[in-house]
């Protein structure tokens, strides 16, 4: 599985907080949206160079690789 299944996990339960009401649970899912995202790309740049906005990775040569965070 990708690494950043993560992140649409953590918005889609954010959307459903918003929508619901629960105002405070929706803004630490901001919160961990942004923890996530930084995390899991400090991950993936450990492993080459990721590209911006799409969550793969360039290896050495300059190939684009699909990356997995375990």
């Amino acid at each position: 599985m990708k690494a950043y299944w993560v992140i649409d996990i953590l918005k889609d339960i954010r959307q459903f907080s918003e929508k619901n009401g629960m105002v405070n649970l929706a803004e630490h899912l901001d919160d961990a949206i942004i923890i996530a995202a930084s995390e899991i790309g400090a991950k993936l740049a450990c492993a080459g160079i990721v590209e911006s906005g799409t969550g793969r990775t360039r290896s050495v040569s300059g190939a684009l690789t699909d990356n997995e965070v375990h």
